[in-house]
């Protein structure tokens, strides 16, 4: 919104000037707060102010001409206020208010990037120290290593590989053992299920042939007139 108060800028300025003689030379700013009415009526008369604005507030506007604006508040008042005193873009001091929070925002953000950016750097360095140290120790195995492969003579190196083959020796000798073992774990299993089967066929043909011999016997039983009954 903008404010014609340049006569009450330059009389504030005027004021302060004598006391600022005995000082120093400094940048001073006037504030850009300043008050605009709502009247009811399109003339400046004292008895038609409905409401007193601040910089800033919001209006909604109906009509206009080229002196006078018709204004409706956000209480649903309407009114009218001078034309001059308002514009279209947002004034510089809430602009400002607005850009200092959003910068606010920014700054605490960026303070936190930086704080992880140093946890960051610290936890690379730590990284770097741990890994010199391993490199060092793994490089001083491999001297020690070599070291140790030249120093060992002819013979402990026969011994070691005579001890090497009698080890790859005995190991194929019990991979053999095992599949000799394994196969004949296989062939005893399915003679002990052969067995079972032919343990039920006998025993099924024998209780056929006995019931065979059953039914002769109480035939010929039959035939001779002898009967047999059964105790009650």
């Amino acid at each position: 919104m903008q404010v014609a108060c340049l006569p009450w800028i330059l009389a504030g300025v005027l004021s302060l000037w004598p006391l600022a003689m005995p000082l120093a030379a400094r940048t001073m700013y006037a504030t850009d707060t300043c008050e605009i009415v709502v009247r009811s009526a399109k003339q400046i008369v004292g008895r038609n102010i409905i409401k007193v604005l601040s910089s800033g507030a919001p209006l909604e506007v109906r009509d206009s001409d080229d002196v006078w604006a018709a204004v409706r508040l956000e209480d649903g008042r309407t009114g009218y206020v001078e034309r001059k005193h308002l514009v279209d873009r947002e004034p510089y001091k809430m602009t400002a208010e607005r850009l200092q929070v959003e910068t606010g925002a920014q700054h605490e953000r960026l303070a936190g990037l930086t704080q992880q950016l140093t946890t960051l750097r610290e936890e690379h360095q730590r990284l770097q120290k741990t890994h010199g140290q391993t490199e060092a120790q793994l490089q001083n195995v491999t001297q020690k290593y070599t070291q140790l492969r030249q120093e060992a003579t002819t013979a402990q190196y026969l011994d070691t590989q005579e001890k090497y083959t009698a080890l790859i020796q005995s190991h194929t000798e019990m991979q053999q053992q095992f599949a000799t073992l394994n196969a004949t774990h296989i062939a005893l299993q399915n003679s002990t299920r052969l067995l079972w089967f032919l343990s039920g066929a006998v025993v099924i043909l024998i209780g056929w042939f006995l019931g065979m011999l059953s039914a002769r016997w109480r035939g010929r039983k039959r035939q001779s007139g002898y009967s047999y009954q059964l105790p009650g």
